[in-house]
């Protein structure tokens, strides 16, 4: 039976009617304003879209194509964290993805249609734990993939020669596991002390032109207490950690959230954006917090004027928000929202129409007027020193083309900025199948298919048999490789 959203003392929660079970109710989201907010973005970005198979059928696939991909190319971890969702380290045996196989999972993304996907992460396990980890970032940039992550632990990067190796080889940001500026918050989640090894990683990458994204799980009653302490080192970092993305904490794999002890309120994407504004004075809920499928208004308005498909990251509201920062050179930040209409300004760049003749006078003049339209949202008396609105919008044209942000000379076009975001996956407790139908972040099985993030952790958990596969094809007994 479906599950009711309810409503009740300002917060959101989930109630199940399983006729096998007794009936439960988790809390969802702490700010039942910011959660109607997110909800009219979901009415605009799927106005064409509101169908029975986007409503939910019990189906594990999405309707959407991958915006990102995500490969898994071993199961071996060096660290064994209480919190792993992916339940690393816990067989007999690894296995590693042969470069042919990596290969052919990377052509099946660079087939698809409407819209090649061209942005990949490489997963596990630790990715770097792959003896081939360098040729496999070497194979995907000469494929022509645009943006190559690596979801790590950062452990093999306080090695310098090696971060300037992955670098050498096309790896572009690092998505790195990041939960406290504390050791003794790294004892419980990740069962060691780790900070100065992340300090190190971090600093190491200073010395590249790749960038961190840092990515803090968030555990009820241990580190939400840590959120302004990360973004206080971020910014003190702020020409190479582009953004943080915190994800709280989801009841799977060898993550026990109620082990021991009375259930704490699991925390979600409403305490986060009120957590940072209380801890940092910077940011207003909801005023200053939008999904990232409000992004994809953007992605929307510049194929209108390119006359292409990009990808866009339509997923579902409640999978994923976030807010944006301008950074000064004394690594002060402003909220962008403090000097841009944004939400007035996303939904007047979704609705730029293509010019109605191919090039000539009447292109450019049809797209200056545009472009003056979308100047009206711009405050000029509030924006920061030197920041203008040609400015912005050499800033969004780094956002959506990485290496235009990375390439010399970037700092006197565009602006430092960064995101601070949250992208919520989900449990037995606020499972979604209408958030699965427009999953954009999916896993590339060896077979070529794609699947959802929480249909392959979470859910139907089909990364199980996936891994059974893989296990049987190519492992290799523990200890093999050093």
């Amino acid at each position: 039976m479906p599950s009711l959203i309810v409503e009740r003392d300002g917060k959101v929660y989930q109630r199940s009617q399983c006729l096998a079970h007794r009936a439960t109710e988790t809390l969802i989201f702490s700010d039942s304003s910011l959660y109607r907010k997110l909800d009219a973005w979901n009415k605009l970005i799927f106005a064409d879209a509101e169908s029975a198979a986007l409503s939910g059928d019990g189906d594990s696939g999405s309707a959407n194509g991958p915006t990102l991909a995500v490969i898994d190319i071993t199961n071996r971890c060096n660290y064994h964290c209480p919190l792993c969702f992916a339940e690393t380290t816990s067989r007999s045996s690894y296995y590693y993805l042969s470069l042919e196989v990596v290969r052919e999972m990377l052509a099946s993304l660079l087939a698809r249609t409407p819209v090649p996907c061209r942005h990949v992460q490489f997963s596990g396990g630790e990715p770097t734990l792959h003896p081939e980890f360098p040729r496999i970032l070497h194979l995907a940039r000469d494929m022509g993939f645009t943006h190559i992550q690596a979801a790590t632990n950062g452990s093999r990067f306080v090695d310098p020669d090696y971060t300037a190796l992955c670098e050498e080889m096309g790896l572009q940001t690092l998505y790195l596991q990041f939960d406290a500026m504390s050791d003794e918050i790294y004892l419980k989640l990740r069962g060691q002390r780790l900070l100065d090894k992340k300090i190190a990683a971090v600093d190491n990458v200073a010395k590249t032109n790749m960038r961190i994204v840092l990515v803090p799980t968030i555990v009820a009653s241990v580190n939400v207490d840590q959120i302004r302490p990360i973004f206080e080192f971020a910014l003190e970092c702020s020409t190479h950690i582009t953004g943080i993305s915190m994800q709280p904490a989801a009841d799977i794999g060898r993550v026990r959230l109620d082990a021991g002890q009375e259930r704490p309120a699991p925390f979600n994407l409403a305490d986060m954006a009120m957590e940072f504004g209380k801890q940092t004075g910077l940011t207003r809920c909801p005023a200053d917090w939008f999904p990232l499928n409000a992004v994809s208004m953007i992605t929307q308005g510049l194929g209108r004027l390119r006359g292409e498909l990009l990808p866009s990251p339509a997923c579902d509201a409640h999978c994923s928000l976030g807010t944006y920062f301008h950074i000064d050179e004394r690594n002060k930040p402003v909220c962008i929202t403090r000097f841009l209409d944004l939400d007035r300004f996303l939904r007047m760049v979704g609705q730029i129409a293509p010019a109605k003749t191919n090039g000539g006078v009447w292109q450019r003049i049809s797209r200056l007027w545009q472009l003056k339209l979308l100047s009206g949202c711009f405050d000029n008396q509030a924006a920061p020193e030197g920041m203008t609105f040609e400015r912005l919008l050499h800033g969004l044209e780094g956002w959506e083309d990485k290496s235009v942000g990375r390439a010399p000379g970037w700092s006197r076009t565009g602006f430092n900025g960064m995101f601070v975001a949250g992208m919520h996956f989900m449990d037995a407790r606020n499972y979604n199948f209408r958030r699965l139908k427009r999953c954009i972040v999916q896993y590339v099985t060896t077979g070529r298919q794609v699947i959802p993030f929480c249909s392959y952790n979470g859910g139907a958990r089909l990364r199980n048999a996936e891994e059974l596969t893989r296990l049987e094809a190519t492992a290799e007994p523990a200890g093999a490789r050093a």
